[in-house]
């Protein structure tokens, strides 16, 4: 990311450095190099999962640094709430409910704006739909039967 430069983390270090959380997953042959990571910052009861990356596919990485060994670090310290980041339909079979989330936004080229003016509505009315079908979809949401009734 353009974002998290050495810069970043040097300030980040300065100012905040109680509040970062990562994860780093090693293999068993070299436990030099982390094979992925994800970042994270607490916050009073919460925890936000944000960025994560890996140099490699392993099955199961992913879920493991950015879900699970966080959540276990947070139970592990109280922290009540996880925030595990935006995007991605797949947080739905982990349990984690769609949420909307807003960002600002400028154009300074006319025609671009005029653009995104017209076309704005449309793609948050399409995305406020696309959330409730994904939570009406969560695993937690489902009935299970139960063959005996």
């Amino acid at each position: 990311s353009k974002y998290l430069t050495r810069k970043f983390f040097q300030q980040l270090y300065l100012t905040y450095a109680h509040r970062v959380m990562f994860v780093a997953a090693y293999s068993d042959e070299t436990r030099r190099n982390p094979m992925g990571m994800s970042f994270c910052i607490t916050k009073g009861d919460r925890l936000y999962g944000r960025y994560w990356g890996s140099d490699r596919d392993i099955d199961c990485l992913h879920f493991d640094a950015c879900y699970y060994t966080p959540i276990e670090w947070a139970i592990a310290r109280g922290i009540q709430r996880f925030d595990p980041g935006a995007g991605g339909r797949h947080k739905k079979r982990r349990g984690f409910p769609a949420t909307p989330n807003y960002s600002l936004h400028r154009f300074y080229h006319p025609r671009f704006n005029q653009i995104f003016q017209h076309y704005i509505g449309d793609i948050n009315q399409a995305e406020r739909e696309a959330i409730e079908q994904i939570n009406a979809a969560l695993p937690t949401k489902q009935k299970i039967s139960n063959p005996e009734t």
